[in-house]
């Protein structure tokens, strides 16, 4: 079980170190609840989709590319913070694709911990390096780019 939740945290570990680089810090305690409580229900839910896991992947290398190529729409993607609060929702597919009712507290645990280390790691990086807003919009747009391509390919 621990590989388990190794891999359905992971999307929610590169989403949020993404995230460090371009959410403003008050938004960090609430997303990394939400990550937790998101794959929690998702795996409690254990419904089947199989399309849905592949437009959270979608979604979320679409807004990788968006930030990565500069478009004006990321642009104002960083500037508006509330489409960062759709991330652990669509994250929360790989979970409930999964179905791990009878360990829905770990699940949690473990995407919240993961989500937890991410903003750290983010935190951490952006204080070891000195970077412009245009650059954290580059790496975070990378950033979401692995994790749809995890998403996709790897869980």
């Amino acid at each position: 079980m621990s590989f388990h939740l190794l891999s359905t945290s992971t999307d929610s570990l590169i989403a949020a170190f993404a995230l460090a680089f371009i959410v403003p810090r008050r938004h960090v305690l609430p997303l990394i609840l939400m990550f937790g409580l998101c794959d929690a229900l998702g795996a409690a839910l254990g419904v089947s989709v199989p399309i849905a896991d592949g437009l959270a992947a979608v979604t979320l290398m679409a807004c990788g590319a968006l930030l990565l190529l500069r478009l004006p729409l990321a642009h104002r993607l960083t500037q508006a913070v509330g489409w960062v609060y759709a991330l652990p929702p669509l994250l929360a597919i790989d979970n409930v694709m999964s179905h791990a009712a009878d360990h829905i507290g770990l699940v949690a645990l473990s995407s919240a911990l993961a989500a937890g280390l991410g903003f750290a790691g983010g935190a951490v990086t952006l204080g070891a390096w000195s970077v412009s807003p245009e650059r954290r919009r580059w790496f975070a747009g990378a950033c979401l780019l692995a994790a749809g391509s995890t998403l996709a390919f790897g869980s």
